[in-house]
């Protein structure tokens, strides 16, 4: 079982474009494959990978609750919007242990990002190591977002800054690059004296965008945000808006782009919800409510009786 689900189970779910059902498999089986520890050893690879996609689920249904509490602000409701930002919080916190769960694997199954760079056996190897240090870099935004419900271990974020200098940033679409910079934005003091982290954000969003990958935008976008730089991301989203579809050269990654997707989709949700009180217009996705020159479409609600 476990050699089918690492060897065509993961591969089928990466080259997925339904992210639902990715979200089904991982959330479903993660406790079943998990379970052959009990009588061989731990699948602690296969974790990494099932943890950050289940914990990435979960933070969908989280936004979901954030524009409820968007739109209780919008219409004056405090009871609303209290409950909202509790469900919120909750499931972010979810996140963060599941999350983190994923990093902790990483750790189990190569090594403690941070030291001496582990040897790779393959791109294979290379790969998970990065998804782990996305579980630790994202555990950490959800846990503070959450209030700090899933106490993750703040020292994580330099650890994964520095075990992301053992990947090629051109290699792998300028993420481990990307993730550098976004800690040296959300921590102030610890960057090198010979890097500018916007600068290293914008290279890395170039680069994958060259090979038709989307994660440096997202994790862009998401410490533009935490940092209160609304233009910013919308800059990002109108970047990523723009960009053409052509087939990526990395199909069999396809998932991880459609997961891109959703989560600046869901950033552009809630820029629009907490101007506007509803979420981005179908179809509108890298334009804004104020734009210049531009009328934001409104419905008459007897048009919906």
């Amino acid at each position: 079982m476990l050699g089918y689900a690492k060897d065509e189970g993961v591969p089928y779910m990466l080259a997925s474009d339904d992210v639902a059902l990715g979200c089904s498999m991982a959330e479903a089986f993660t406790p079943f494959l998990l379970s052959f520890s009990r009588v061989t050893s731990s699948p602690d690879q296969l974790a990494i990978l099932f943890y950050l996609v289940a914990g990435s689920c979960t933070e969908f249904r989280a936004q979901e609750q954030e524009l409820r509490y968007l739109r209780a602000i919008y219409a004056k409701n405090s009871i609303e919007a209290q409950d909202a930002r509790t469900a919120q919080q909750r499931l972010l916190g979810l996140a963060a242990r599941r999350q983190l769960t994923g990093y902790y694997a990483l750790v189990s199954a190569m090594s403690e990002p941070g030291g001496e760079c582990p040897i790779f056996a393959s791109d294979n190897d290379e790969f998970y190591w990065m998804l782990g240090l996305l579980d630790g870099i994202q555990a950490i935004i959800n846990d503070i977002a959450s209030g700090g419900s899933a106490e993750v271990p703040m020292d994580i974020a330099a650890k994964v800054g520095r075990g992301a200098a053992c990947l090629d940033n051109e290699e792998w679409w300028g993420v481990p690059a990307a993730i550098q910079a976004a800690i040296w934005i959300a921590i102030p003091g610890n960057e090198p004296v010979d890097k500018a982290p916007r600068q290293v954000l914008q290279q890395s969003m170039q680069i994958g965008e060259d090979q038709g990958m989307h994660i440096a935008h997202v994790l862009a976008a998401q410490v533009y945000l935490g940092q209160g730089d609304t233009e910013e991301v919308k800059q990002i989203i109108r970047r990523y808006a723009k960009l053409s579809k052509p087939a990526s050269e990395n199909q069999e990654y396809e998932v991880l782009n459609r997961v891109s997707s959703l989560q600046i989709q869901a950033i552009s949700d809630r820029l629009w919800t907490e101007a506007m009180g509803k979420r981005t217009p179908l179809g509108k996705v890298g334009t804004f409510w104020d734009d210049s020159g531009k009328v934001v479409e409104t419905i008459d609600i007897d048009e919906l009786l």
